[in-house]
């Protein structure tokens, strides 16, 4: 970290309708908290190496940059922004290895999903998921499509917690984040059912111990975190059920989901297919911490 004393925002703009509802959730977080919002365009150097036998001029690819760039200034001067809290850069490498770097000077670095619907749903952009999997700090992942409206209208943030290490560290960032967003938490944990013909099968009472046994747990750990945010209201939800199909049915009545990467997944290495998938179909922003 630098020896900054406001926070900064980072925001990957490429001129798609993902990039610019990037550039409005940056623009409105740092609105809400103050700091600086940096506009950040990376020009991918490997489209001069002749792939496909195409050679890009890169003065044509810098300028595309800067209008792109000035568009998303527009944006955030338009939000209320004050100029001298906007900076740009026009930057040669690859998108998600210059956003992660740049993830190490920044507090918050925010991208859009670049995901349309239908089949082309089934897969994230690789620039979010090259984001994510690397940042050294939170990342927030958007998309145009999926959730347009500003942030704060359904009025509910949810943390969803898996088995994997760092489960404190991910629900502590959920608190933190309804508190800011002055919002109740739910925070969700779902349990797989065994599947499959060779799965060890449980009995329903079997299956609901699991649950009162995993939600006990949770509580136990919310109680202890709500004494630092007295102000947020917080639920624990534990479902027997797909952890895909939980998290993803409820974003929709989010303004927020909150999600780890997991101690397990270290910078470099591929993203577990449950993070994957929700930030693929999630109806609503996800803020992902490591």
């Amino acid at each position: 970290m630098t020896d900054r004393t406001s926070p900064l925002v980072v925001v990957g703009v490429d001129g798609s309708d993902d990039g610019l509802r990037a550039v409005r959730f940056g623009t409105g977080t740092v609105l809400r908290y103050g700091g600086e919002l940096l506009l950040v365009n990376a020009v991918d150097d490997t489209l001069m190496a002749g792939a496909w036998g195409v050679v890009y001029d890169p003065e044509v690819l810098q300028a595309a940059g800067v209008t792109a760039n000035e568009q998303a200034k527009d944006v955030a001067l338009g939000m209320g922004l004050t100029e001298d809290k906007i900076r740009t850069e026009v930057v040669m490498g690859s998108p998600g290895g210059v956003m992660s770097r740049l993830s190490e000077v920044a507090d918050l670095v925010v991208v859009g999903r670049r995901a349309a619907t239908g089949l082309e749903r089934m897969f994230v952009g690789s620039t979010s998921v090259a984001v994510v999997a690397n940042a050294s700090c939170p990342v927030v992942v958007i998309s145009a499509a999926a959730h347009p409206n500003p942030v704060g209208e359904k009025g509910l943030v949810g943390v969803g917690l898996t088995t994997e290490p760092g489960s404190e560290k991910v629900l502590e960032a959920g608190f933190v984040q309804a508190e800011r967003l002055g919002a109740p938490l739910e925070v969700v944990h779902a349990i797989q059912p065994p599947v499959g013909l060779f799965a060890r099968k449980l009995s329903p009472t079997q299956l609901d111990e699991q649950v009162r046994f995993a939600k006990g747990g949770i509580e136990a750990l919310a109680e202890k975190l709500a004494l630092q945010h007295p102000g947020v209201r917080y639920e624990v939800i534990v479902a027997a059920d797909s952890p895909i199909n939980e998290l993803v049915t409820r974003s929709a009545n989010y303004d927020l989901l909150v999600l780890g990467v997991g101690e397990s997944h270290l910078p470099g290495f591929g993203l577990g297919g449950l993070l994957r998938g929700l930030m693929a179909h999630a109806e609503c922003p996800l803020y992902i911490t490591r």
